[in-house]
C-alpha cells in the first residue's frame, strides 16, 4: 500500500516535478515541429572541401621581413583570416553533426 504524503516539502517537490514534466514535454514538441521544417544535415549549405592529395610545398620569402613593416602585417593578416575561415568552417560541421545526433536521440 503506498502511504500518502501530505507535508509542504513533499506537495511543493510534486508540483516542481509536474512542473519540469510540462517543459519537457513542451521541449519535445517544439523539436519535433523544428525537426519536421529542417532537416538537420542541410541546415549548413557550405560544404567542407576536400584536400588536394598532395598538399602543396609552402616556399618560405627569400628574405625575412621585419616584423614592423606593412607587409608583414598584410602577410599575418592573411594568415589570421585563413585560420579564421577554417574554424567558422569546423565550427559549422559540429553543429551539423550535433543537429544530426540531437534528432536522432529525439526520435529514438
Amino acid at each position: 500500500m503506498m502511504v500518502k504524503r501530505s507535508s509542504r516539502t513533499y506537495r511543493s517537490a510534486a508540483q516542481a516535478h509536474a512542473k519540469v514534466q510540462a517543459a519537457q514535454q513542451e521541449l519535445l514538441a517544439a523539436t519535433a515541429a523544428a525537426a519536421a521544417r529542417e532537416e538537420p544535415m542541410h541546415r549548413y549549405s557550405h560544404p567542407i572541401p576536400h584536400s588536394s592529395p598532395i598538399p602543396a610545398a609552402v616556399t618560405p620569402p627569400a628574405a625575412p621581413l621585419p616584423p614592423d613593416s606593412p607587409a608583414a602585417m598584410t602577410q599575418i593578416l592573411e594568415q589570421l583570416s585563413c585560420q579564421s575561415q577554417l574554424l567558422v568552417d569546423l565550427l559549422g560541421a559540429v553543429n551539423s553533426l550535433t543537429a544530426a545526433v540531437l534528432c536522432q536521440n529525439g526520435k529514438s
